[in-house]
């Protein structure tokens, strides 16, 4: 298979895979207006705790054994070898998530009047730790129909969560009027039929084969990466700690609403997630995977640019638009934390060299040196500029965590960077993305339609100085050729 056919039908997983497995926060998107009108800057910025804890939480109980589970399915194509890492994984996560469910429990009130400043909000750290135990056992099954290739029924779950999530937000926060407990109300609920759902569809893919030895090796490539699970959302972590004690949950709030509205570049994110593990593993012994990835690289590099730009230019217009107008503030940190979700994007393109060669230890000293800057950063900024600062602090860390581990990658050499094409679009982001940025406030129609002009011109500008190249309608034509013809029109094509 040719590489441009390669990397098209990588891009279409991506799609289908990104659209089905990041639904739930596009839907989560679509739901700030609701929780706008009922629940008060403040009180998001509570819930953003919560959420914060459920995630590092999320992590420490998977224990990272979702991306094991990628790496080894694919060393053996025995039934029996792929059912024992299927079984040992979920066994394992089974065990530590009610571990820490119950250390979510055991410290609910302490968690409670540290963090809220009352134990009467300890109930809520209880059901966080409810929703990190039911989400932990639903991430094997659901990451074997990625596996295994089936969209139809990883598109079914997806639905399936989404559609009592809706349930449950229209019953607990808005007619019982819960509030942040109505929503993780609704998380708790829509994970159970999710779960039940996604067991059945692998049934046949689990056995009573616990394999300890097979355990021990799949720890020791995921545990190094457990730190990285949560250094990477610790970096937000840092963040909300200095706002806690430097600002106060209004402010956190709106640093929580800011990062919604940077969807579509999770979005992209998620979606890369979702499919690049399958790809990369299959195709990391091709002869060609080097001209590949670097082909994907530049894809992906440019559009996520694009997609910053959009963000910053449209951001207060949107929040305006979705929100009520004691969140309008939240659109000065939308550009800062755009750019981070999508630096995040690019670091875990370039830790791909550490799995293919099992080295994930290697992942850890770039995680180290950018929560050393975070922390660092937040002590200066935060205290002076508010949770904007605090937006800026983690766009800087992301940019350090990505490009040392891109340094640190440099000698596996599973990807060629034309360091030309980098150059010339460092420089066509930055000019744009400041324009972007002195406009963002600028909200009349004859601004929008300018706003819409930069946006729309960023391709035509891309392709025109030839960091990407659009594909032509006809390859077959090229193949037909004599040799010294197509051998002419090839070199022409690739300069």
């Amino acid at each position: 298979m040719k590489s441009s056919d390669n990397i098209k039908g990588f891009f279409k997983s991506t799609f289908i895979y990104g659209l089905l497995g990041s639904a739930r926060s596009l839907f989560e998107f679509f739901l700030l207006p609701i929780y706008a009108r009922f629940i008060t800057p403040a009180e998001f910025g509570m819930l953003d705790i919560l959420l914060l804890f459920t995630m590092i939480g999320g992590v420490a109980a998977m224990m990272e054994l979702g991306n094991a589970v990628f790496r080894f399915y694919f060393d053996s194509h025995s039934i029996r070898y792929k059912k024992s890492v299927i079984t040992t994984a979920i066994f394992a996560m089974f065990i530590n998530g009610l571990m820490i469910f119950g250390i979510f429990v055991f410290l609910s009130r302490y968690l409670s009047n540290t963090i809220f400043g009352s134990v009467g909000h300890g109930y809520l750290f209880i059901m966080a730790g409810a929703y990190i135990f039911l989400n932990t056992m639903i991430t094997i099954p659901l990451n074997l129909l990625r596996v295994k290739n089936q969209p139809t029924k990883f598109a079914a779950v997806s639905c399936a969560q989404i559609a009592v999530s809706l349930t449950g937000i229209g019953l607990f926060v808005v007619i019982m009027k819960w509030g942040i407990a109505g929503v993780l109300a609704a998380k708790i609920i829509s994970t159970l039929p999710a779960l039940i759902t996604c067991f059945y569809f692998v049934r046949e893919d689990i056995g009573l084969i616990f394999d300890t030895k097979l355990l021990k090796s799949m720890l020791r490539y995921s545990i190094p990466l457990i730190p990285a699970g949560i250094a990477i959302w610790g970096i937000n972590g840092i963040n909300r700690v200095f706002m806690l004690h430097y600002l106060d949950y209004n402010q956190i709030g709106l640093f929580s609403v800011a990062s919604k509205f940077v969807v579509i570049i999770t979005l992209s994110v998620i979606a890369f997630q979702l499919a690049w593990p399958h790809f990369s593993l299959s195709n990391m012994n091709s002869p060609d995977s080097a001209e590949l990835f670097s082909g994907i690289f530049n894809i992906f590099t440019a559009g996520g640019i694009w997609l910053v730009l959009g963000v910053t230019l449209f951001s207060e217009v949107l929040i305006r638009f979705a929100m009520t107008p004691e969140y309008i503030p939240a659109a000065g940190a939308v550009m800062p934390l755009a750019l981070g979700m999508f630096l995040y994007g690019l670091f875990y393109f370039f830790s791909t060299g550490n799995v293919f060669t099992k080295t994930t230890s290697r992942i850890v000293p770039p995680l180290v040196l950018a929560i050393s800057v975070n922390i660092a950063l937040n002590l200066i900024i935060t205290p002076r500029y508010g949770f904007v600062g605090a937006a800026w602090v983690t766009a800087f860390s992301y940019l350090v965590m990505s490009a040392s581990m891109m340094y640190s990658n440099r000698k596996h050499k599973f990807i060629v960077f034309d360091y030309g094409k980098l150059g010339r679009l460092f420089i066509i982001a930055v000019s744009m993305i400041t324009v972007s940025a002195w406009l963002a406030g600028m909200n009349s129609a004859y601004m929008l339609g300018f706003k819409a002009l930069i946006f729309a011109l960023y391709p035509l500008i891309i392709i025109f100085t030839g960091i990407i190249k659009l594909p032509l309608k006809s390859r077959t034509i090229i193949d037909q050729q004599p040799d010294n013809v197509r051998k002419i029109l090839e070199k022409q094509i690739s300069n």
